[in-house]
């Protein structure tokens, strides 16, 4: 792979605060990982899909990498689980916001990563939704027979509101719902399944197998269902990172077309109010 044209700045960064006062949703206790759920991630091979699955995987879950060809995802599995990372110039429309940066990691060889196409991805305990928004709703629609009544935990990352130079992110109708795990919800119509919001404004740029490149700023909102949000706070803490819990899937319009309430809780955490 030439990765000569690639600008991968990885960084030096301070530790984490260790304060537990804030806004975060408490720690949960740490269980072995035999005992965590395992997670398929549609659009696993696009920027924000490859850093998350090193992380998760780094940080002791099963992942799937999942791709419309498995082929596409093997390839990146693979260097990733030889220990080089991956790393990759986006050229086209998208071009300068962010190249694929993961750096190599010594353990990656014992990673549960595993690669699979986009019908593969309905045998996981959790779904990632991490494609764009516009493109979602055709695979879900595709797999929704292998989902429905199986209890499924869904983690919706799409946000159809985040423009993009190729011209995803357009928003939504102004007569619909006004988030898109609503409309994700809606459409596929089933009880059983759990829905969660997350990683809605985090940059790929900043995940690093072993944690936020910025530790000063580790902070990720997280809104949905509560057996749904209870497993990605998890999640989210056992790659590094601190989750937020902003509520229930009442709010998902505030954290995908909304503003965000997190530089509210800084201001709160600096004035002691």
């Amino acid at each position: 792979m030439d990765t000569s044209a690639v600008f991968c700045n990885f960084g030096q960064s301070k530790e984490m605060s260790s304060k537990d006062n804030g806004p975060w949703a408490p720690r949960p206790e740490t269980r072995p990982k035999e005992e965590l759920p395992t997670i398929s991630v549609i659009g696993g091979t696009g920027r924000m899909g490859v850093h998350l699955c090193a992380a998760w995987a780094q940080a002791g879950y099963d992942v799937l990498m999942c791709s419309r060809k498995k082929e596409k995802a093997q390839e990146i599995v693979d260097s990733l689980k030889s220990g080089n990372g991956y790393m990759k110039k986006v050229e086209g429309k998208n071009a300068g916001q962010g190249d694929y940066c993961v750096p190599p990691s010594e353990n990656a060889k014992d990673w549960e990563l595993r690669a699979g196409d986009n019908g593969d991805a309905a045998n996981a305990d959790m779904i990632v939704l991490a494609t764009m928004f516009e493109q979602t709703w055709p695979i879900l629609e595709s797999i929704s027979s292998d989902i429905k009544g199986k209890s499924k935990i869904i983690l919706d990352m799409t946000n159809p509101f985040m423009k993009r130079p190729d011209g995803y992110g357009s928003g939504l109708p102004k007569d619909g719902p006004q988030a898109g795990i609503l409309i994700h919800k809606e459409k596929l119509d089933d009880d059983t399944v759990k829905w969660v919001g997350a990683y809605k404004h985090i940059l790929w740029t900043l995940i690093l197998p072993d944690g936020p490149k910025n530790k000063s700023r580790p902070d990720i909102e997280v809104f949905g269902d509560k057996d749904a949000v209870d497993i990605v706070v998890e999640l989210i803490y056992r790659h590094g990172w601190r989750p937020i819990v902003r509520g229930g899937l009442d709010v998902a319009h505030k954290y995908e077309g909304g503003e965000s309430l997190f530089w509210e809780d800084l201001g709160k955490l600096k004035t002691g109010n």
